[in-house]
């Protein structure tokens, strides 16, 4: 019995040591602020604000976020003029690639003399944005661009009608209680994300509108709807909407090119976008062009498979180079 307490204790107090061992090393390696609610419902939940962060599971980054939990190289006060206001999901929010490489601040470097805004935030996909549009649009009222980011075009009736009638599924913010307590911890935080990650179907892209097996497609009726609605929500500020599309790219075997998307679908989008007058960027010749021209992918990183996951710098600054011909084309 002795035998056993002692082996007990020992293998405790060697958990504990372990536990602050990795904690420790998580603090650099995968150390993300708490998720809060965002009380303007611009997104459904905002990032703890003026947080330091750092992430080494795909790429690298540090950084730190800004007064309102978001991914911006400055800080917002209301009475502040937001030419363009970027929304989209965890590809937009970027984690992976330093503050500077993202597609907002890339964008901002292109037009110095406008305030590009970023409130892409992880899981809010193309109808979560929609959903919340109207709300982002009041706060940050957008005197130019409002910029939609979606790395699928596939929605079912009942996604686009939660859609138009506003009753997406709001994602909470899980920052009080045991969960909250426990998400303070970095070792523990990345186990449960490797987790999730891991029982996930998008692996980790940051855009799950798209099933593994999707049924048939929405109606043409409800795309015009969501569509049109959208447009008269970012108009009431004189701007113009773009929707901004970035399939995934793989590389085959032989060293050519997959691109993972279905060419009916996207003129089909296209084709609602423009009835709707939608200004549509789909960023499919851009990557290809990107590839063949440096042979750089627009996913993917060194401590991650080729081809995969979220935005690199290099897929960040050819959608926001993409993004700002399309303006100066529309001027």
């Amino acid at each position: 019995m002795k035998n056993f307490l002692s082996w007990l204790i020992k293998a405790f107090i060697s958990g504990i040591i372990a536990l602050i061992l990795l904690t420790g090393f998580s603090a650099f390696y995968y150390n993300v602020p708490l998720d809060t609610e965002d009380e303007s419902g611009a997104t459904d939940y905002a990032w703890k604000p003026h947080t330091f962060y750092s992430r080494g599971t795909e790429g690298f980054s540090v950084g730190k976020t800004n007064n309102e939990g978001y991914l911006n190289t400055y800080d917002y006060s209301p009475d502040m003029d937001i030419n363009v206001l970027v929304v989209g999901s965890s590809h937009m929010e970027a984690y992976q690639v330093a503050m500077d490489e993202s597609t907002t601040a890339v964008l901002g470097q292109l037009m110095p003399d406008k305030n590009v805004y970023n409130i892409g935030i992880s899981a809010h996909t193309l109808m979560v944005c929609s959903d919340n549009l109207e709300a982002a649009v009041e706060k940050y009222a957008p005197s130019e661009y409002v910029i939609l980011e979606t790395a699928s075009l596939f929605f079912t009736n009942d996604q686009l009608r939660e859609a138009i009638d506003g009753t997406v599924s709001e994602i909470p913010a899980n920052d009080g209680g045991i969960v909250g307590a426990l998400k303070r911890n970095p070792y523990i935080r990345l186990i449960h994300t490797q987790f999730q990650n891991f029982m996930s179907t998008d692996n980790g892209g940051g855009n799950s509108d798209q099933a593994s097996e999707p049924p048939l497609r929405g109606d043409d009726s409800l795309y015009d709807e969501l569509l049109a609605k959208l447009k008269a929500t970012v108009s009431k500020t004189g701007a113009r909407l773009i929707i901004m599309y970035h399939p995934s790219i793989y590389l085959n075997e032989d060293g050519s090119l997959f691109v993972d998307k279905d060419e009916e679908l996207t003129n089909f989008f296209a084709t609602h976008c423009e009835k709707n007058e939608v200004e549509f960027l789909d960023m499919t010749q851009r990557f290809i062009e990107g590839y063949e021209e440096n042979l750089t992918l627009p996913h993917g990183f060194t401590n991650s498979s080729v081809g995969t996951g979220h935005l690199n710098r290099y897929g960040h600054a050819m959608i926001a180079e993409a993004l700002y011909d399309l303006m100066k084309e529309g001027e």
